[in-house]
């Protein structure tokens, strides 16, 4: 029986593909979807299943924009990277109504601080969206500065 799904964004710039979706059929799902994710493109990583949290911020790092939900709890958590791209922008903003449906809605934004990288929660769809939109504009900033993704 299908518990959540897990849906990536990818980075435009490193796959071409829309969308990467996988149904969750248990608890150890989520962290298989991310594996399957990482084996389809060829990325290198070797998730341990006891920790979904790090793997979901793991794609996050290389600029894929993620979620994933369990549908029983009403739970959709986001994992935004750095930065964010027109496709995974565009992505978020037409899928809104559908996010608006879950009960419990947060994310986790990875940010800069002190030449680190670090995550910081963001809670409610519509500060979500606001995260969004910052991160978009300020990647699009870069963009035109010059600095490559």
């Amino acid at each position: 029986m299908k518990i959540g799904k897990v849906v990536i964004i990818p980075d435009e710039e490193q796959i071409l593909n829309d969308k990467f979706e996988f149904d969750v059929m248990d608890e150890k799902g989520h962290v298989m979807a991310y594996q399957e994710f990482s084996d389809k493109y060829k990325l290198g990583f070797r998730f341990s299943l006891d920790d979904s949290q790090q793997v979901s911020l793991s794609i996050a790092s290389i600029g894929h924009f993620t979620y994933k939900t369990e549908d029983n709890a009403g739970l959709l958590v986001f994992y935004l990277p750095q930065d964010i791209t027109e496709r995974q922008l565009t992505y978020f903003q037409n899928n809104f109504f559908d996010f608006s449906k879950y009960k419990m809605i947060g994310a986790y934004s990875l940010i800069e601080v002190d030449d680190k990288v670090v995550s910081k929660e963001v809670e409610g769809l519509n500060n979500i969206n606001q995260e969004m939109i910052k991160k978009y504009n300020s990647t699009k900033k870069k963009e035109e500065k010059g600095h490559v993704r």
